[in-house]
């Protein structure tokens, strides 16, 4: 049957939610028009409150076969797996058998003592601040595609950490790394494997018939399609060659992820349900009551003037999103085995035409109607606030330009500040830059969103002298990693070499730092001593800040 719901299906179904404008059908057809049937694809699910669920599919779940995608494909979820994970471990908080303030070292006694205890809320909040697994792996040459990892490698490898990136508690980093050991937690307290437990606790009471964790990468999944990413010559496969889970690794289809959706709706339908569902949806907060948009393996935001609940999830060619609305009854399930496909934007596309379809206006009031609208007048010389500007702690890297009489903020987009006079700057998204300097120029600035700082500092440009790259030339040694890197000559750059083969082209960003394209952007950050020669470097990748490397 065509997956279009009929004007008459729907008006049954608004005077039953009192839905706030006319119905018009929802074509998930169309909404999938933008792939290739001969490309990978995707597979959409939507269900809406007192409906039967619509599941559409477009394109090939194997190229080499001639298999198309269909609603039973079996497809793999990425990080919205987490929820999951966050679930097995509440449970067992139902069962009196741990708590989420429990210290991690209790389950894992392998985990260093970082003097403050990480607690199992905070790996489930994602506020411990140990570092990311796949980018600590990517600085050893070992990364994902280059090793098959497991999690008691992750487990090895979070254990020969000597430090953290921030306090526990202090702030909001998004890393794998917790939820892998979160998974561990659970099999330890448990006695056997999470795929065992959430069968019996979660899968199988939810009629979720088609869902596993992926253990073994090797294991062979009937139905499952291959995943793929783009390239100048079409596609080239791309498959998750790991058995590392928990914090992704679930095999299931969409037709299941409607049902656990479902559950979350009306979670009476499992023992201790109501519970378990309002703890994924609480939103957790920071030592200093900072409020977070995120929960237990779950985001809480507002879209379309609306409660959302959400996540997304890639891993390697799969990439997924998974949403409801409550309040207004709508429930989406995106999966995709195309790498090319941004998840959340098609997902968020698909939720606007279920929730158009549903009756309800998409509320996009004009935020901006609601502000006062600065009238401050943009001082006549901005070239004071020019130039790059660092977070010493995160890393994170700002280039300030004045352009036409602007000053634009410049990180990957460019934007535009508003000035709102005193030396603040209004930005994107709500955020404030307050500068402080002195003799004409700012020395750095603090950017404020929501409850949340970070300080800037000014730093000097880099280095245009290729002769000043002989400074850094050498073999340097992470002991947390027990791993070497060479900085050598490539032509008239510099480049990373390990073992193996593995090389870095490094390009000058600011003063004694360079960057490579390493899990998006990595930087090295040089330091030198009394005498001025270089002694060390530090690394920041996503989601691992400040990796020590000592020069031999």
């Amino acid at each position: 049957m065509r997956p279009v719901i009929t004007f008459f299906a729907l008006s049954c179904l608004l005077a039953s939610t009192g839905a706030e404008a006319s119905a018009q059908p929802l074509d998930l057809d169309t909404a999938l028009a933008s792939l290739s049937s001969d490309g990978p694809g995707c597979v959409a699910g939507v269900e809406l409150a007192g409906a039967s669920p619509i599941i559409v599919a477009r394109g090939q779940a194997d190229l080499e076969r001639d298999a198309p995608l269909t609603s039973a494909t079996v497809l793999e979820t990425g990080s919205l797996a987490k929820q999951f994970t966050a679930a097995a471990v509440v449970l067992l908080v139902q069962d009196g058998r741990l708590s989420l303030d429990d210290d991690i070292r209790r389950y894992l006694p392998e985990m260093p003592d970082y003097g403050t205890p990480i607690t199992i809320r905070h790996l489930l909040s994602h506020t411990s601040g140990l570092r990311e697994q796949w980018s600590l792996l990517a600085l050893t040459g070992n990364g994902p595609g280059a090793q098959a990892h497991t999690n008691a490698m992750i487990l090895d490898l979070a254990s020969r950490q000597k430090g953290l990136n921030f306090a526990p508690g202090a702030e909001f980093l998004y890393t794998n790394t917790n939820y892998v050991l979160a998974a561990m937690i659970v099999e330890r307290v448990n006695g056997a494997s999470l795929q065992a437990f959430t069968q019996d606790r979660l899968f199988g009471p939810l009629g979720m018939d088609h869902t596993t964790w992926r253990e073994d990468f090797r294991t062979v999944v009937r139905e499952r399609a291959n995943a793929y990413a783009p390239t100048e010559a079409g596609f080239a496969a791309n498959m998750p060659f790991t058995s590392v889970y928990g914090n992704g690794g679930l095999l299931t289809t969409v037709g299941d992820l409607l049902r656990w959706n479902a559950f979350l709706d009306k979670p009476a339908t499992l023992r201790g349900g109501p519970a378990l569902a309002a703890a994924l949806q609480t939103p957790g907060q920071l030592t200093d009551g900072s409020p977070l948009d995120y929960g237990l393996g779950l985001e809480i935001t507002r879209d379309h003037g609306r409660r959302l609940v959400s996540h997304s999830g890639s891993t390697a060619g799969y990439k997924a999103w998974l949403g409801r609305y409550p309040e207004a009854g709508v429930s989406i399930a995106l999966m995709c085995n195309n790498g090319g496909i941004d998840p959340s934007a098609m997902g968020e596309q698909i939720a606007r035409r279920a929730l158009t379809a549903a009756g309800y206006a998409q509320a996009e009031a004009a935020v901006a109607a609601s502000k006062s609208v600065a009238t401050v007048q943009a001082p006549k010389d901005l070239t004071r606030y020019q130039g790059l500007f660092r977070d010493p702690v995160a890393g994170d890297l700002i280039r300030l330009e004045a352009i036409g009489g602007q000053l634009v903020l410049k990180r990957g987009a460019s934007h535009v500040l508003a000035p709102l006079g005193q030396d603040r700057f209004e930005g994107p998204d709500g955020i404030l830059l307050h500068f402080v300097g002195k003799d004409g120029s700012a020395s750095g600035f603090k950017l404020t969103r929501g409850g949340g700082a970070q300080t800037f500092v000014a730093v000097r440009p880099a280095a245009t002298d290729p002769a000043i790259f002989a400074d850094y030339l050498g073999t340097y040694y992470s002991a947390e990693l027990e791993t070497l890197i060479t900085v050598a000559r490539e032509g008239s750059g510099l480049v990373m070499r390990q073992r193996f083969g593995v090389a870095w082209p490094l390009a000058p960003s600011f003063a004694d730092a360079f960057t490579t394209r390493l899990r998006g952007v990595t930087t090295f950050v040089f330091a030198r001593g009394p005498d001025g020669k270089v002694t060390s470097f530090g690394a920041w990748a996503g989601g691992a800040r400040n990796i020590a490397f000592i020069r031999r």
